[in-house]
C-alpha cells in the first residue's frame, strides 16, 4: 500500500461524492509504474433489461485479453490485472447493489490499493481501459453534471426543497411555510368590502412577499453547505416568477430556470427528471453562448481552432479554456525531450524521439488540468460545428 492509496484494495469499491476531488486524487497517482483499470459502464434503462450493462462489460473484458499491451504484461502483472477485473465484474453483477444512475465509473489498480466507483448521469459507452494511468476524460465530463440540484417547489402556502443527484432526489428538512388568510368580507370587520378591502389585499400581498423572503433564505442557507451545480425553482408561473426576484444576488446566477410542478403532488421521478431538464438545457444555452464567443475570439486572434494549434497553445501554457468535442478520441505522440504532445510523429521534429500515446484527446485534458486550465465538454448541438475537435481561448497571444 502506497501513499497514493484512494480506495480499497478488496471487497466493495470507495463509493466518491465528489468528483472533482477524486480527479484530483486520480491526478496525483504515479504515471509509467502501474497498470490501472478504467471501466465506464452505461446504466440507462434499457442497459439495466436482463443485465444488458453486465454483457456489455464482459464483453469489453474478451476485447482487453486480446490487446497488445495486456498480451505484453509479466505474469505477475497479469494476475494482478485479472484480480482486479474480477473485483469489478463482482461489484456490477448485483444490480441492486449499483447506484440509481445513467452511468458509473469504476477505477481499480491493486499495486496503489485504488477501487473507486462513482455514479454519473452520463456514459456514452460502456468501455474498459487498461493503462498506466487512469482515463478521466469521461469523469471530467461527468464532474459538474454530478454536483448537486436544488429544487424549490412553492405555491402561495407550501414550500419544500430536494437535492437531485446522479442517485436520485432527496427531500431536505425544511419547515413548511403557511401563508394565513385574512377573514371573510363582513361589513363589521375591518377587512370587509368597501374602505377595508384594500388593506385586506395588501396584507395577503405581504405574506407573500414574506413566504418568497423565507424561501430565498432556506436557499441561502443549503447552498452554503453543499458544493451546487444550481438552483431550479418549480411551482405555477406566477409563483416561480414573484420568487425570483427574491432570491439574492450572490445566488441569482445559479438558478438554471423555471418549471411547473405541484408541491403537494410531486413524486421523485418526476422532479428528478424535470431538474436535469431544465439543468441540461440551461447548459446547452451557455455552452451555445460560449461557442459563439470562441468563434469570435479565433478572428481575433485571442483563440485556437483544430487540434494542433490548440496543443501547441497548450505546451506554451497559454490556454485558458480548452473545448472538447465529446466524442473526439485518437491516438497521438509525446517528444521524449519537450513533452509536449503532438498530433504526428513529424510534428516533434527536433524535440526528441516521439513516443506514442494511447489517447491524445485523455492525456491533453490531463495536462489542462495540471495548468489548472478550465476543460468544457462540447456536447453535440448545432454550435458544435466551430470546434475542430480542439480548441481554445488564450490568456496571452
Amino acid at each position: 500500500m502506497t501513499s497514493h492509496t484512494v480506495g480499497r484494495s478488496a471487497g466493495k469499491p470507495m463509493v466518491s461524492r465528489d468528483p472533482a476531488e477524486l480527479v484530483h486524487v486520480l491526478l496525483a497517482l504515479p504515471a509509467g509504474k502501474h497498470h490501472v483499470l478504467s471501466c465506464y459502464v452505461r446504466l440507462g434503462p434499457t442497459d439495466r433489461v436482463r443485465d444488458n450493462y453486465l454483457t456489455a462489460v464482459k464483453d469489453a473484458v474478451k476485447t482487453l485479453e486480446a490487446e497488445p499491451t495486456r498480451l505484453a504484461l509479466s505474469r505477475e502483472d497479469t494476475l494482478a490485472v485479472d484480480r482486479d477485473l474480477k473485483r469489478i465484474l463482482r461489484y456490477l453483477q448485483h444490480p441492486g447493489d449499483l447506484p440509481y444512475a445513467h452511468g458509473l465509473a469504476l477505477f481499480a489498480c491493486e499495486e496503489l490499493g485504488v477501487f473507486e466507483a462513482i455514479p454519473l448521469n452520463r456514459v456514452h459507452r460502456t468501455r474498459l481501459i487498461l493503462d498506466d494511468t487512469p482515463w478521466i476524460a469521461e469523469l471530467v465530463a461527468a464532474e459538474r453534471e454530478a454536483a448537486t440540484i436544488l429544487v424549490a417547489v412553492t405555491d402561495r402556502r407550501h414550500a419544500r426543497f430536494f437535492e437531485v443527484t446522479p442517485e436520485g432526489s432527496t427531500e431536505l428538512p425544511a419547515a413548511v411555510v403557511i401563508s394565513t388568510r385574512g377573514g371573510k368580507f363582513h361589513s363589521d370587520r375591518g377587512d370587509a368590502p368597501g374602505w377595508g378591502e384594500h388593506d385586506y389585499h395588501q396584507r395577503l400581498e405581504q405574506e407573500h412577499h414574506r413566504h418568497y423572503a423565507n424561501v430565498a433564505q432556506r436557499l441561502e442557507e443549503l447552498v452554503a453547505h453543499r458544493r451546487v451545480r444550481g438552483i431550479v425553482l418549480t411551482g405555477t408561473t406566477e409563483h416561480t416568477s414573484a420568487l425570483r426576484r427574491f432570491i439574492p444576488a450572490n445566488l441569482a446566477h445559479m438558478v438554471l430556470g423555471v418549471a411547473k410542478l405541484n408541491p403537494t403532488a410531486v413524486n421523485a421521478a418526476e422532479l428528478r427528471a424535470t431538474a436535469l431538464q431544465v439543468a441540461e438545457e440551461h447548459d446547452r444555452q451557455a455552452l451555445t453562448t460560449e461557442l459563439e464567443a470562441l468563434d469570435e475570439a479565433v478572428g481575433s486572434g485571442w483563440a485556437v481552432n483544430g487540434p494542433r494549434e490548440t496543443l501547441r497553445a497548450l505546451h506554451r501554457g497559454q490556454v485558458r479554456t480548452l473545448f472538447v468535442r465529446e466524442d473526439l478520441e485518437g491516438r497521438g505522440f509525446r517528444c521524449s525531450a519537450t513533452n509536449r504532445l503532438v498530433l504526428a510523429r513529424s510534428d516533434c521534429g527536433n524535440e526528441g524521439d516521439p513516443r506514442p500515446v494511447r489517447d491524445l484527446v485523455d492525456e491533453s485534458i490531463e495536462e489542462s488540468l495540471r495548468q489548472r486550465v478550465r476543460v468544457v465538454m462540447v456536447l453535440e448541438c448545432p454550435a458544435a460545428v466551430a470546434v475542430d475537435g480542439l480548441a481554445a481561448t488564450l490568456r496571452f497571444r
